[in-house]
């Protein structure tokens, strides 16, 4: 059973991972968080939190994961100052496995 996705979730979605994008290019000064890309972002139905999928290089992820996480109320607070929403989700930064799957899958079919 698929999971139906409302217009508006969707573009609640849309709105916070573009939001997001212009921020890490912005407004943060860690040269870590300038290699982050946001591949994904999932809002719950009731738009009170939101998994934020990025990819990093594989050798920085876990400390690239923690530094997104702790700096998720700075994210927040921009925003809600940006998006005009009644409430911002709160944000849970998850490492995106699927960009590294598929170059190793190319990897490997390159080599039959």
């Amino acid at each position: 059973m698929a999971q139906q996705i409302s217009f508006r979730t969707e573009r609640v979605n849309e709105l916070i991972k573009r939001e997001l994008v212009l921020l890490l290019s912005k407004e943060t000064k860690d040269p870590r968080l300038q290699e982050v890309v946001i591949t994904d972002v999932i809002v719950t139905r009731d738009l009170t939190s939101a998994k934020v999928f990025f990819s990093v290089e594989e050798s920085s992820q876990k400390s690239v994961a923690v530094l997104l996480n702790k700096a998720g109320g700075f994210f927040r607070k921009s925003l809600s100052k940006t998006l005009d929403l009644r409430h911002t989700p709160s944000l849970n930064f998850i490492y995106d496995t699927a960009p590294n799957a598929g170059a190793r899958m190319d990897d490997l079919l390159s080599k039959i």
